[in-house]
């Protein structure tokens, strides 16, 4: 047995776009930095180093003695750059054109700065189709990383694994590396020695064949996951590993992919299927999967047949997540709409929006998992800011698509199925504010500020998740045992006490101008904790669509529906008209309500929810004019009689919305606040403010009852902050 095992090392670093300043500087601290001047002692322990662009851009600005260390390790041979979409994104759910321009952007910045034309990719969140082998070879790139789990499923043996493939479509070829799952979680989780004794097991078990180890992983489990830092770097875990592969270098070297591949031929061919690591897609199941599939892996583990059960019980794929989550899939239509304008457009300004464009692709606020992705606001509000803001380079009011006619008049409007569910939605835009409606409840969808580019009803649907059983389960049995964890996936903390009694889910998706009948003298609690009665049929049901064009644009929503009166329904014809005109940042909305066949007696309620990101900042509030409150602030919960006209303010942004009311409601607000998982455990999120106006309803058969309820958006005093 004189061939060596092989050991190649891959980190992967990234922030995502639109993430606070502190959050990556204490990244940069506890792990990006550390680590670099541990492997800076060991110039002949190689390895592979992928930086997303956002944090190559933030490292620039921050830290560019970073830069300058990585310049001078990959001088002498010490790192191989890799490659990857310059803003992370997921490269099977963007446009070819986009895949293209986002690989050639991260090439450009490597040969440019470092004078190193990369040869490989780090694939994000390792998402392998079938169709990626002519996006990479295209881009002139030649191997590529994934998961062992993506190979398993066609039948691989990890004993089959020492090496590297070759993979085509269309005849463009490219290498294919499996990453080790049994190192994944070995490092670094598990002593040094433990892990030498895995490399032990592949070079006495190989035989005489190339033996070839691959760890490619996040660089943030190097001190950044909770205990790591002070494993790898007061206990010296990092230090201790280095040391320990130097003294076994008799049978075990350490290199990297390029030498791999100018050395050593491929194991063979291989037709890999639509695959992410085995939690990945675990995490893209509905919910009632993710049960079953925990279910299939208990009884498989318990019948020890499978080492890893995961092996054979098989999760969905990432475009789930879009249809698992509303959220995600329209951000994602969002971003192809504003591709598909950008593509056509050839004028000077195309580089600008398409930067905007790009970084909208970031995957983080798209999905998820053990990080909370989706679920941080502040994630999901960078999507958007930069896609109103691509919008606002190429076609200042026009509203975003490539094969559609658009109105010449002012404001702009359109009906397209922007969010591909088979049904239309109107877009309706003029110098100031841009919203789309939905036939579905005649809801609102989406309302943007153009400047400051912002949308202003970002939120997200409360949802049950698979992890609120362990927080209930957490609440009951007390904190978890961090260091008896394998991996991050292991680590279960709940950040606050209560969390449990936080546990609300929607009946609906969050969105503003729906329309709901209650029953008299129901309040706000109801609402808030998703509990409440709905006895009218208006909410999620299918409004007629007309529009009036003249003085602005008249969209003018009718539906007969029933509305339950003790033990029988009566029908009611609404009619909701949404005025909006050329320049005012103002959207009009008026009710007429008509019982049929018998009077109505109930609450009419217009739930709306608007997110300015912070909800117990100082400088985001609740205005009542002559009304005082016990806690003004966005995440504050209450009723209040009598309103006429309300604000939400935002100072940081400069943003406020403000609702007037005709006749003076009663009105009710609280927090939309979720409870989910994140890299540091379970907490509660901030998601947006439920405002609420109702109106009491007392009507004989075929009267009429008319409200108004008018949105204007407007500047605030302050300005945008620094760090939110």
């Amino acid at each position: 047995m004189d061939n060596k095992v092989e050991f190649v090392l891959g980190i992967h670093n990234h922030q995502p776009v639109g993430n606070f300043d502190h959050v990556i500087e204490d990244a940069y601290q506890k792990a990006y930095r550390p680590f670099i001047e541990v492997m800076e002692e060991y110039p002949d322990i190689p390895f592979a180093l992928h930086n997303s662009g956002i944090l190559w851009d933030w490292l620039e600005e921050k830290h560019p003695d970073y830069i300058k260390r990585i310049a001078r390790m990959t001088r002498v041979g010490g790192i191989e750059l890799m490659s990857a979409g310059y803003f992370e994104p997921i490269l099977t759910v963007i446009p070819e054109r986009d895949r293209q321009g986002q690989l050639a952007m991260m090439k450009d910045y490597l040969v440019d700065r470092f004078q190193v034309e990369p040869r490989g990719c780090w694939l994000t969140e390792r998402i392998w189709d079938p169709h990626l082998p002519d996006t990479l070879a295209g881009a002139g790139l030649e191997y590529v990383i994934v998961d062992d789990s993506h190979f398993k499923s066609t039948g691989f043996l990890s004993s089959e694994m020492r090496g590297y493939f070759m993979t085509e479509e269309n005849g463009s070829y490219i290498r294919v590396f499996p990453i080790d799952r049994g190192l994944r979680y070995l490092v670094p989780f598990h002593d040094p020695e433990e892990v030498i004794g895995y490399f032990r097991e592949i070079y006495e078990n190989g035989g005489d064949q190339r033996k070839i180890a691959v760890l490619a992983d996040d660089g943030e489990k190097f001190g950044l996951w909770p205990g790591t830092n002070d494993l790898c770097y007061r206990q010296n875990w990092l230090r201790r590993f280095c040391d320990a592969l130097r003294a076994n270098s008799e049978w075990l070297s350490v290199t990297t992919f390029s030498s791999v591949i100018d050395s050593v031929r491929p194991l063979g061919m291989v037709y890999l299927p639509t695959a992410s690591y085995s939690e990945m897609m675990e995490w893209a199941l509905p919910l009632k999967a993710q049960v079953a599939y925990h279910q299939a892996k208990e009884i498989l583990e318990a019948s020890g047949s499978f080492s890893d059960p995961s092996e054979a019980v098989k999760g969905g794929l990432w475009r789930n997540f879009l249809v698992k989550y509303e959220e995600s899939n329209w951000m994602h239509k969002r971003m192809l709409s504003v591709s598909a304008k950008i593509d056509t457009d050839h004028s000077l300004k195309r580089d600008k929006a398409l930067s905007h464009l790009y970084q909208a692709q970031c995957n983080c606020a798209y999905w998820h998992g053990l990080f909370g992705g989706l679920y941080l606001p502040h994630l999901r509000s960078a999507i958007f800011k930069h896609l109103i803001e691509a919008e606002n380079v190429i076609s200042d009011t026009e509203i975003v698509s490539s094969d559609d006619e658009i109105s010449g008049e002012s404001p702009s409007w359109k009906i397209v199925d922007m969010d591909g569910d088979g049904v239309d939605e109107i877009l309706v835009a003029n110098d100031s504010i841009r919203a789309w409606f939905k036939r579905r409840g005649g809801a609102l969808r989406e309302l943007d500020s153009v400047s400051p580019a912002f949308n202003l009803t970002d939120t997200l649907t409360r949802r049950e998740e698979l992890y609120h059983g362990d927080v209930k389960r957490i609440s009951e049995e007390g904190k978890e045992d961090l260091d008896s964890a394998v991996s991050i996936h292991d680590m279960a903390v709940v950040r606050e006490e209560g969390l449990e009694k936080r546990l609300h889910y929607d009946l609906d998706p969050r969105l503003s101008l729906v329309d709901r009948f209650l029953p008299a003298g129901d309040g706000a609690k109801s609402l808030d904790t998703g509990l409440f009665t709905e006895i009218g049929d208006f909410h999620d049901a299918f409004y007629d669509l007309e529009t009036e064009s003249g003085d602005g644009l008249r969209l003018v929503f009718t539906r007969k529906g029933k509305v339950a009166q003790d033990d029988e329904e009566r029908t009611v014809a609404l009619k909701k008209v949404i005025s909006i005109d050329g320049s005012s940042p103002v959207l009009d909305v008026e009710y007429s309500i008509t019982p049929e066949g018998g009077g109505l007696s109930c609450r009419f309620a217009v739930e709306n929810v608007f997110s300015f990101l912070a909800g117990d900042a100082p400088d985001r509030y609740f205005e009542f004019p002559g009304k005082e409150l016990d806690d003004r602030k966005l995440a504050s919960t209450g009723e209040v009689v009598g309103v006429k006209d309300m604000s939400l303010v935002d100072e940081w942004l400069g943003l406020r919305v403000d609702l007037e009311m005709e006749p003076a409601s009663l009105f009710w607000r609280f927090p939309i606040e979720t409870v989910s998982n994140s890299d540091s455990g379970y907490e509660r999120v901030y998601q947006g403010s439920a405002v609420t106006p109702a109106w009491d309803i007392e009507s004989a058969d075929g009267e009429t009852v008319n409200f108004r309820l008018r949105i204007m958006v407007r500047p605030a005093s302050g300005g945008e902050g620094t760090d939110r």
